[in-house]
């Protein structure tokens, strides 16, 4: 009898401690996504970015296994609430980190997906320049910074002089039978920018 509760209460402690493990990595993930690369990014532009590009494969990877984790956090938790021989202040304490992972989890995958910045449409006009438009962002914004490149995926270099308060930027600096791909960043009051926005393609004829 002796041993069947001290085996029930190491499962007990298993759940537990994988329930704070899976929340810290999510918590984590996120902050490192959301926060903490596009400050790096702030400070030094070769800073290479670790955010998953919005829509592409690897950020697809990243959103299943977020799911997969939430999911598996989700399961744990409602295993502890439902044990009796679990304390309700320990119930209360993963009960509140899971809800917190969850929620993190969510706007990791609402901000990542670009669809608080997605350029809208991409005009290649007469005289040669590149006309871009793209939707408010969702979170406070005092402008937007526009990035360019001659590759997909990077690396952009930034090409507006000062910070973009319209939703459109007309890019007049382009060659001739070149492609360009560009993405946006939106600006927070605190300096920050977000991640990249969807990027889009315009080739000059």
């Amino acid at each position: 009898m002796s041993q069947d509760s001290t085996l029930h209460a190491g499962a007990r402690a298993r759940v537990m401690l994988i329930i704070w493990l899976v929340a810290a990595v999510l918590a984590l993930f996120t902050a490192e996504n959301i926060w903490i690369d596009p400050w790096l990014r702030n400070k030094s532009r070769h800073v290479p970015s670790l955010t998953p590009e919005a829509m592409s494969g690897l950020w697809f990877l990243a959103l299943l296994a977020v799911a997969v984790f939430c999911i598996l956090l989700v399961v744990a938790q409602a295993l502890v609430a439902l044990d009796r021989g679990i304390p309700l202040r320990k119930k209360v304490g993963t009960g509140l980190a899971t809800l917190c992972a969850v929620l993190l989890s969510v706007m990791w995958a609402r901000v990542t997906a670009g669809s608080s910045l997605v350029t809208q449409s991409s005009q290649v006009n007469k005289g040669h320049s590149v006309t871009l438009t793209w939707n408010a962002s969702k979170s406070p914004a005092k402008g937007y910074n526009v990035y360019r490149g001659t590759k997909s995926g990077g690396p952009y270099q930034r090409i507006n002089p000062d910070l973009v308060q319209e939703l459109r930027y007309q890019d007049r600096d382009v060659k001739s039978g070149t492609t360009y791909y560009y993405v946006t960043r939106a600006v927070g009051a605190n300096g920050l920018e977000s991640v990249n926005s969807t990027e889009i393609t315009a080739k000059v004829p």
